[in-house]
């Protein structure tokens, strides 16, 4: 099944990004498109509080399995919220 999908970097503050991702400074991301496959390349500030990166669907409710892949030349790390 392909659907629109997309997603937003989103400058969170070391907060989880609630329920309405629009109140939160976003900082880049994507269209939406229908592809089983999407990529964003960016150059982020430092920030020690981090990023969040949320991958969407364009419809409410819909959901779809994703992998999320991240390559860069920094340490940093990632946690699933």
């Amino acid at each position: 099944m392909m659907c629109y999908i997309g997603m937003r970097i989103l400058k969170t503050h070391g907060c989880r990004a609630a329920h309405n991702i629009y109140l939160r400074e976003s900082v880049g991301g994507t269209d939406y498109v229908n592809s089983r496959e999407i990529s964003c390349e960016m150059v982020l500030d430092l920030d020690p509080r981090g990023y969040t990166i949320v991958p969407k669907t364009m419809h409410p409710g819909e959901e779809a399995p994703f992998v999320l892949s991240v390559f860069t030349k920094a340490s940093i790390s990632l946690e699933a919220l």
